[in-house]
């Protein structure tokens, strides 16, 4: 194959000036949050007597799940019918798109792809598609995850989620984000999909309509695992490891921050995973970097609800766990961007509209 030239990114500063002033108010938000709600002597003094040396060992499995992060992507392009790619490379790839997020939120989604192309000389459209299959797999997962949750521990899940996101009734929630379940499968999948976005699109805008056209076919070209029942169930197992390798570090850092809860009681790995809904759901709906401020709003408010954890603990707890996850992805990315030769420029730009069509890119050796 000949070398073509790769298009570097284009600037996307309108995008990034309104992402930068959302995120900036969002922690706003939260700081006066913490100066006024929270007592930060006892915040300093929970800090003091958490058993750090125990929580650092939960980047051993934070790092491990994205590892399985890497695998998982490697059998969506092994099923597309893609020339097998490196362990490593995947997972190099993998952290690149996290530092990203950690940076400007959900520019990784396109540098993850756009990187391991530039790499391996392969279709970025293709691997952009297994990118938003996996996305759309994460978020098909979190809403199961939810509906089931409010259909058979509705209890729990009214403490567990903020207020604003319940209806009338808790049940009525359920039944939504069920149905928006499916209709992410129908739209993702099917042809009927297309068709009604399509068609919707081509009232208003025609020539966006065939962009947006092209978009559902490069798409379901990533989705070509949908075919093999094999391929799926290797998927679906692969995934519930990556949610329980979630749910660990969560739970290492629960026994090593000091909380005042009830005699007699102590923290679950059940425990760790209703709070995971809760990171997961941050993480999700939060426009900061590495959901920062989001999350740790949502996890005190939950643990403060559904334990009687007084706030500053659950505060403290939430950012000891995020605090290492961040550092451990900042860490390990740094060195993963820089050999994948990616800088703080490229982060905060966005890919040309060229580079997500089904044409090859030239091999390099960065």
């Amino acid at each position: 194959m000949s070398e073509q030239p790769v298009q570097q990114p284009y600037s996307t500063s309108k995008p990034l000036l309104w992402k930068v002033v959302a995120g900036g108010v969002i922690v706003a938000g939260v700081l006066l949050w913490i100066a006024k709600v929270l007592d930060l002597q006892r915040v300093w003094t929970t800090l003091q007597q958490v058993n750090y040396l125990l929580a650092l060992t939960s980047i051993v499995p934070v790092l491990s799940s994205h590892v399985v992060r890497a695998i998982r992507w490697r059998t969506m392009l092994r099923a597309i019918g893609l020339p097998a790619i490196s362990l490593w490379d995947l997972f190099s790839a993998v952290m690149v798109g996290y530092t990203a997020n950690n940076i400007v939120p959900r520019s990784g989604e396109l540098l993850r792809p756009y990187v391991l192309a530039k790499r391996h000389g392969i279709s970025s459209a293709t691997v952009l598609a297994s990118v938003l299959a996996e996305r759309m797999l994460d978020i098909f997962q979190l809403l199961l995850f939810l509906g089931a949750g409010l259909l058979f521990l509705p209890t729990v899940m009214r403490d567990v989620l903020p207020v604003w996101m319940f209806g009338s009734t808790i049940e009525s929630l359920a039944i939504v984000l069920l149905i928006l379940a499916l209709v992410v499968v129908v739209v993702g999948i099917t042809s009927l999909g297309e068709r009604l976005v399509v068609g919707a699109i081509r009232w208003f805008n025609r020539a966006f309509a065939e962009r947006i056209s092209n978009v559902f076919e490069s798409f379901r070209r990533g989705l070509r695992i949908m075919r093999n029942v094999r391929d799926v169930l290797r998927i679906w197992v692969e995934s519930i490891a990556m949610w329980i390798l979630y749910a660990v570090p969560l739970w290492i850092v629960l026994q090593s921050v000091p909380m005042s809860i009830p005699a007699g009681t102590y923290w679950s790995f059940a425990d760790a995973c209703i709070i995971l809904v809760v990171v997961a759901v941050g993480t999700t709906v939060a426009p900061t970097p590495g959901a920062i401020g989001v999350v740790h709003a949502l996890v005190s408010e939950a643990m403060n609800r559904l334990y009687g954890v007084p706030l500053e603990d659950a505060f403290v707890f939430i950012t000891v766990a995020h605090g290492l996850n961040y550092l451990a992805v900042m860490v390990i990315g740094a060195y993963c961007t820089a050999r994948e030769g990616v800088t703080l420029l490229n982060i905060t730009r966005g890919l040309t509209p060229s580079e997500t069509e089904p044409t090859a890119i030239g091999q390099t050796d960065a």
